[in-house]
């Protein structure tokens, strides 16, 4: 069955043809009749051959019109039928590119912008079937596809295809595709619409999304790997932290036992020799403060392990302050000569603190003071209480503190180092266990630099509600 193009344009130009044959058949009936009655004008007579002649060919023309008659509407006996020919002008004028196909993919008609988008005008007066618009021999599934669904169902909706563009462009189409009424072989409207830009729009979300898809799998596999390096440090951490417990449990069970032993050891024998020489003395001090200064270390190592770890358990309550204070003094005075001076027993408020561990603050500022102030010189205690706390005192008379000291003074493991302190034995627990102590127990603690020499280490404790 050979292919058969329509356009509005054809439809013009046989409409113009039947025009100009009915123009021409007016003519001659005008100029016969013309003939006829100027003869009978000018001579009164009508010839017979005239008459007859003229008859017959009147005859002729009313047939001639008679049989070109049904074509005067342009629409009756058209070859792709009547509903067609109704919208064949609506279709052509159409921006979106739209044809007429049948059953087999041979498309019978083309509007304007279904047309501009063929690469060559076509051959022998043919449009491209749906194959070779489509593409070519690779389109053969997609055109049997569609094929199969409008015979099926009667109609095709949103399917895509890529055609060439008039130049080296390229064009993505979404089509549409529904049959045509009528009786006689099946025919198919397919109108195409430009997606493109839509395409061009969902490729760059695509490809958007594809480039956040792998970062987010990158960054998940690297924070899985984070995951079990922390996982690893934290089960290296349980480890140390069970060192550090052990470490604890035997420098409190297997260290501070014998060393207690030892200064109780030390003292017996010191009491018990009958007639100890010079040099025994000696060495009875010398044995007596180095195991002191021994059990002083290892009670300060455990105090900065448990509050360190949060296992510090603290008993606050009501205290009354002097009774400590006395405490305290008696514990360090008892090693050397040194002369404290206590406050004269002013009245004070209960202040709301632990008593071990206040009487450990106050040891370890005693000790402190004894080992920095020079030989022959007092260590003062001072008490100053106010409406919502106590602030206690230490003021010694050595060689005082610098700047530096003053902002790192209570930082673990630092001991000053001007003047007598390299001579001074420590190692930079006490003030830093002196800190940790006073702020469990709420309360605040400084030190200053005093004018006339020395310095001053001071903390406050909150005053008892009851």
């Amino acid at each position: 069955m050979e292919e058969v193009i329509f356009s509005p344009r054809g439809a013009q130009a046989h409409s113009r043809t039947l025009d100009l044959v009915r123009l021409a058949a007016a003519a001659v009936a005008v100029v016969s009749f013309t003939v006829v009655l100027g003869t009978l004008l000018l001579t009164g007579k009508v010839t017979p051959i005239l008459g007859v002649g003229s008859l017959v060919f009147l005859n002729v023309l009313s047939a001639f019109a008679f049989v070109f008659g049904p074509f005067r509407s342009g629409r009756d006996g058209h070859p792709l039928g009547e509903e067609i020919a109704s919208k064949a002008q609506a279709w052509m004028e159409m921006g979106d590119p739209a044809l007429i196909f049948d059953s087999r993919g041979a498309v019978q008609f083309g509007n304007l912008a279904f047309q501009a988008l063929q690469d060559s005008p076509s051959k022998k007066g043919h449009l491209l079937d749906l194959v070779e618009f489509l593409g070519g021999p690779g389109s053969q599934v997609e055109v049997r596809w569609l094929l199969q669904n409008v015979a099926r169902h009667g109609s095709a909706r949103g399917f895509e295809a890529s055609v060439r563009a008039p130049g080296d462009g390229a064009l993505i189409l979404e089509g549409s595709a529904s049959q045509l009424k009528g009786e006689g072989e099946p025919r198919y409207v397919l109108v195409w619409r430009d997606v493109t830009e839509r395409s061009g729009r969902e490729r760059s979300l695509a490809q958007v999304l594809k480039d956040v898809n792998a970062r987010f799998t990158s960054q998940t596999s690297e924070l899985a790997n984070k995951v079990d390096e922390l996982a690893q440090a934290n089960k290296e951490l349980q480890e140390l932290d069970q060192m550090r417990s052990d470490l604890i449990s035997l420098v409190s069970h297997q260290i501070r036992a014998p060393l207690t032993n030892m200064l109780g050891a030390v003292e017996g024998m010191q009491a018990g020799c009958p007639s100890p020489t010079s040099v025994c003395r000696r060495m009875f001090v010398v044995l007596r403060d180095q195991t002191a200064r021994l059990n002083r270390l290892v009670r300060d190592v455990l105090s900065v392990a448990k509050l360190e770890s949060g296992d510090l358990a603290l008993q606050i309550e009501p205290l009354s302050l002097i009774p400590v204070l006395r405490q305290a003094v008696d514990e360090v005075g008892a090693r050397g000569a040194r002369s404290f001076h206590m406050p004269y027993a002013p009245i004070l408020p209960l202040v709301m603190a632990d008593k071990d561990r206040l009487t450990d603050v106050l040891v370890n500022l005693l000790d402190n003071a004894d080992k920095y102030s020079p030989e022959g010189s007092e260590v003062r205690i001072e008490v100053r209480p106010t409406e919502t706390e106590v602030i206690v005192s230490v003021i010694d008379s050595g060689p005082g503190l610098t700047d530096d000291d003053l902002s790192r003074v209570f930082d673990k493991y630092y001991r000053a180092e001007t003047g007598d302190a390299q001579r001074a034995y420590g190692y930079g627990l006490g003030l830093y266990v002196c800190h940790r102590l006073i702020e469990a127990q709420r309360g605040r603690i400084w030190a200053r630099r005093r004018p006339e020499g020395g310095a001053s280490f001071s903390f406050s404790l909150p005053v008892s509600e009851s």
